[in-house]
C-alpha cells in the first residue's frame, strides 16, 4: 500500500538521476521563501552590520573607562619608615615611581587614631571589606628592625585587597609593582654601599629577535581569530534556515504537498541543502565583514595589545573563502539530516543544540597552544581545515600544501556522509512524518515487554552504546590508582568488561527482544570461516603493529601518560601467560563482540542500515578504549571487524579474529624470548622490543588479502538489514526469512 504522502511517479523514479532543473527550481523557491522572512532578513544581515559597530562603540566606551578609572590606596604605618630608600615624597609616591603611581589616589597614614595593631588590623580589614580603600597597605612596628624585617614574617608589608572587586584587584596590581621597583632599588643601594658592584649580577645581555615573517606577526592574531569567527557563524546560519526549512514546512503543513510533487527525494535534498549552505556561507561572510571593519577602526583607537594587534589584512583573508564553501555545507547538511527528525521548529532548537556541542570543539580546538598543521591534525575533520586556513593566511605555503590531499580528502568524505544521512532522512517516513503521538512514560513501559521484537531497534541499539560509554567514562574516571598483583589486574579488567559493556547488551536483550541468541547474532557462519578468521587474525598482526606505530609517530603519546601507564605495563609483563591471554584476550574479544557486533550491530542494520552499523559500531567501540591512540587503532579494526560480521551475518568470526589480534599483542614479547624452535623465522628482538621479520610481514600481507577476498565473495543466509519495523512477526523463527535476499 503507497504512502498517502508520496506518489506512485516519484516511487517509481525513486533510482532515477536527479535533475539539475528541478534541483534549482526547489533552490529557488526555498530562497524566496527565506528572503520574504523578516526574521531570516534580520539575523542575516541586519543584525551583523548592527552588532559588530555596537560593539565596537562598547569597547571605546570600556577603554576609556579603564584608562580614567583611579583607585585608592591607604598606606597605613608610614612612621616605620625608618633609615630606609624614599618611597614618599610626602604626601605621595616618589617622583621615581610616578608611572606605576598613574590613577592611584593615595592616603597616607590613616592610622593615626588607631591604638593596638589588634585595632589596626580589624579597622582595616574593614575599610577594604566596605569599599572605603580599594587596597590598604601596613608597615608593621616591627618593620623598624633591619633582622625581623628579613626575617620575620610578622614585620612583614602587608597588602590588603579583596578579589571580589575589579577595583581592588586593578589597586592590587599598581601598589604591587611600586613595592616591586622599590625594593629592587633598596637591593641596588645596598649592593653599592657594600662596595658590590651591580653590572656583576647581570652577564650577559638578551636580546631576543623575531624572525617570523611580517606576514606572519601581521596576521598572528587574525589568522586564530577570524576563521573560529567564520566558522561559528557558518554553524549558526546553516541551523536556523535547516530548522524553518523542514521542521517549519511541517508546522505550516507543506512539506506533504512538496513530497508529493514529481521531484525526486534527492531532489529535495540538493535543492534544501543548496539554500541553507547559501544562507549559511552569507552569515558568515557578512558578520566577518562587519567585524573587518568594525575591528580596523577601533583597534586603531584603542592600541589592541600596544600595537601587536594591527588591522587584519585583506588579501590572505581570501583563503577563508575557499574553506567556507565545503565547511558551510557540511554544517548545512548535517544540521538539515537532523531538523528532519523534528516535528516543529522548537523541538529542532532542541535536536540542534547537541549537534553544536558536539561541532563546537572540533572548532575550539585549533585555537589551544600548540595546535599546528601536522599529519595528525590534518585528519581531523573541522579542525584540520581550520588549521589549513591558518597556516595559508600566515603564507606558509608549503606546509598547506603538503597536507592539502589529507585536509580534503577528510573533510569531503566528512560532507558525503552528511549528504548521505540527510538524503536517508528524508527517505524515510518514520523519521519525516513518525512520532506525532503523546508520549507517556507508563504506556511506553508497558509497550517495551509487549512490542518485543527478535532484534533490536536503530533506537535501541543507540541507548545500549551511549549506556556502555557513559559507564565506562565515568568507571574510568573512579580508577585513580593502579591495583597491585593479579587479583587487582584481573578486578581492574574484569569490572568493566563485565559490567560496564556486556551486562547493558545482555539485559537489554533479554528485556527489550525475544531471542537472546539471535539479538546477539550468535549464529553460526559456514564452518570454514572460523579456521580463517583465526588465520586472517595471525596474518593481520604485523599490520595491526604497523597501524598503531603509525598512529603513536603521528600523535605522540606524552610522557605524563607513560608514567601513568608504566605501574600497569610491569603488571601485564608479570603476570602469568595463560591468565593475560584469559584477561586481555578472551575477555575483551567475548564482552565486546557481543555488544557492539552483537546486539548494537544486529538493530543498527535494520532498515537498510549496513554502512550505519559498521560505520557507528567501529566508532562506538573505538571510544571505548580510553587513550587515544588505542581509540584511533580500535576504530580502524573495529571497521574490519564489523565488515567481516556483515559478510558472515555472525558475531563469531569477528570474535575469533579479536582473540587472535589481543593474543598476539600480549603474547610477543614472551614468543620472542621464549626460544621456541622456529619462531627467528617470524620475530626478531631489538632495542626497541620485538618485532616481525620482514620477509614475513610481506608474506603476511598476501595471505591477508587472499583471506579478505573470500570474505569479500561471501553471502550471509540471511540478509539482516532488510528487517522492517513494521513487518516483525513474532510468531516466524526469524523475521528476516520474511523477506528474500536483495537481488
Amino acid at each position: 500500500m503507497n504512502s498517502p504522502i508520496e506518489s506512485p511517479r516519484s516511487q517509481n523514479r525513486i533510482s532515477d538521476k536527479p535533475r539539475f532543473s528541478a534541483i534549482l527550481l526547489i533552490y529557488v523557491r526555498e530562497m524566496r521563501d527565506q528572503l520574504r522572512d523578516r526574521r531570516t532578513l534580520f539575523t542575516i544581515a541586519l543584525l551583523p552590520i548592527m552588532l559588530y559597530p555596537l560593539v565596537g562603540m562598547l569597547l571605546l566606551q570600556i577603554a576609556q573607562f579603564t584608562r580614567e578609572h583611579s583607585t585608592t590606596v591607604c598606606l597605613v604605618g608610614t612612621e616605620n619608615l625608618v633609615s630606609v630608600p624614599p618611597l614618599l615624597d610626602g604626601e605621595a609616591f616618589s617622583a621615581k615611581y610616578s608611572d606605576e603611581a598613574s590613577n592611584l589616589k593615595l592616603l597616607v597614614d590613616g592610622s593615626a587614631d588607631l591604638s593596638t595593631e589588634e585595632e589596626t588590623r580589624q579597622e582595616t580589614e574593614r575599610w577594604v571589606r566596605e569599599g572605603t580603600f580599594d587596597v590598604v597597605v601596613i608597615f608593621p612596628s616591627g618593620f623598624r628592625d633591619p633582622e625581623l624585617r628579613r626575617t620575620s614574617k610578622a614585620a612583614a608589608i602587608q597588602v590588603l585587597y579583596n578579589v571580589a572587586s575589579d577595583e581592588s584587584l586593578i589597586a592590587h596590581t599598581r601598589i604591587t609593582a611600586i613595592l616591586s621597583a622599590w625594593r629592587v632599588d633598596w637591593v641596588s643601594e645596598s649592593l653599592a654601599a657594600a662596595g658590590i658592584d651591580i653590572r656583576k649580577l647581570e652577564p650577559f645581555q638578551l636580546n631576543a629577535i623575531d624572525l617570523a615573517p611580517e606576514q606572519t606577526r601581521e596576521t598572528a592574531f587574525w589568522s586564530k581569530m577570524l576563521p573560529f569567527i567564520m566558522l561559528v557563524w557558518a554553524m549558526t546560519g546553516a541551523f536556523y534556515p535547516a530548522i524553518d526549512l523542514v521542521a517549519g514546512e511541517k508546522e505550516r503543513g507543506t512539506l506533504e504537498t512538496l513530497l508529493c510533487s514529481p521531484a525526486l527525494r534527492s531532489e529535495i535534498v540538493w535543492g534544501k541543502l543548496g539554500a541553507v549552505t547559501s544562507f549559511s556561507m552569507l552569515t558568515a561572510l557578512l558578520n566577518a565583514g562587519s567585524m573587518l571593519v568594525t575591528s580596523t577602526l577601533v583597534f586603531k583607537q584603542i592600541d589592541m595589545g600596544g600595537g601587536a594587534i594591527g588591522p587584519p589584512p585583506l588579501a590572505p583573508m581570501l583563503w577563508l573563502l575557499v574553506a567556507l564553501v565545503p565547511l558551510s555545507g557540511l554544517f548545512s547538511a548535517l544540521a538539515l539530516a537532523v531538523a528532519a527528525m523534528a516535528r516543529s521548529s522548537k523541538e529542532g532548537q532542541y535536536y540542534l543544540m547537541p549537534l553544536m556541542m558536539i561541532t563546537l570543539p572540533l572548532v575550539l580546538l585549533p585555537m589551544l597552544p600548540g595546535m599546528n598543521l601536522t599529519a595528525g591534525t590534518s585528519l581531523i575533520p573541522v579542525t584540520g581545515m581550520f588549521l589549513l586556513v591558518r597556516t595559508l593566511v600566515e603564507g606558509q605555503y608549503t606546509d598547506a600544501l603538503l597536507h592539502l590531499p589529507m585536509v580534503f580528502g577528510v573533510t569531503m568524505g566528512c560532507l558525503w556522509l552528511a549528504v548521505t544521512w540527510a538524503k536517508r532522512q528524508f527517505e524515510s517516513e518514520a523519521v519525516l512524518f513518525g512520532g506525532q503521538e503523546q508520549w507517556e512514560l507508563g504506556m511506553w513501559v508497558r509497550h517495551l515487554w509487549r512490542d518485543r521484537q527478535t532484534v533490536a531497534t536503530p533506537v535501541q541499539a543507540y541507548a545500549c552504546g551511549a549506556i556502555i560509554l557513559v559507564a565506562l567514562f565515568f568507571g574510568k574516571l573512579a580508577v585513580t590508582t593502579v591495583p597491585s598483583g593479579l587479583a587487582g589486574l584481573t578486578k581492574m579488567i574484569l569490572a568493566p568488561q563485565l559490567g560496564m559493556i556486556l551486562m547493558p547488551a545482555l539485559l537489554m536483550s533479554l528485556m527489550l527482544t525475544t531471542s537472546v541468541r539471535k539479538s546477539l547474532r550468535i549464529r553460526m557462519p559456514h564452518w570454514i570461516t572460523l579456521p580463517m578468521a583465526v588465520l586472517l587474525g595471525i596474518t593481520l598482526h604485523p599490520m595491526y603493529l604497523m597501524l598503531a606505530e603509525w598512529i603513536t609517530y603521528t600523535y605522540p603519546i606524552s610522557e605524563d601518560a607513560m608514567r601513568a601507564m608504566q605501574p600497569f605495563t610491569e603488571q601485564i609483563q608479570n603476570a602469568p601467560w595463560i591468565s593475560l591471554i584469559f584477561l586481555m584476550a578472551f575477555i575483551p574479544s567475548v564482552c565486546e563482540e557481543l555488544a557492539f557486533r552483537g546486539f548494537i550491530f544486529a538493530g543498527l542494520i535494520r532498515q537498510r542500515g549496513r554502512m550505519r552499523a559498521v560505520i557507528i559500531t567501529a566508532i562506538m567501540f573505538g571510544i571505548s578504549h580510553g587513550v587515544l591512540q588505542q581509540s584511533i587503532a580500535a576504530t580502524f579494526m573495529g571497521l574490519l571487524l564489523g565488515w567481516i560480521s556483515l559478510r558472515t551475518g555472525s558475531v563469531l568470526p569477528g570474535m575469533l579474529i579479536h582473540f587472535t589480534i589481543n593474543t598476539l599483542t600480549v603474547s610477543l614479547d614472551r614468543i620472542a624470548t621464549s626460544g621456541w624452535r622456529g619462531s627467528e623465522l617470524f620475530i626478531t628482538t631489538s632495542q626497541a622490543g620485538p618485532a616481525y621479520q620482514p620477509l614475513w610481514v610481506v608474506t603476511s600481507i598476501g595471505i591477508a588479502i587472499t583471506f579478505l577476498i573470500y570474505f569479500a565473495v561471501l553471502r550471509p543466509r540471511i540478509d539482516e538489514s532488510q528487517v522492517d519495523l513494521l513487518d516483525i512477526d513474532p510468531h516466524l523463527p526469524d523475521p528476516v526469512a520474511r523477506r528474500p535476499l536483495a537481488q
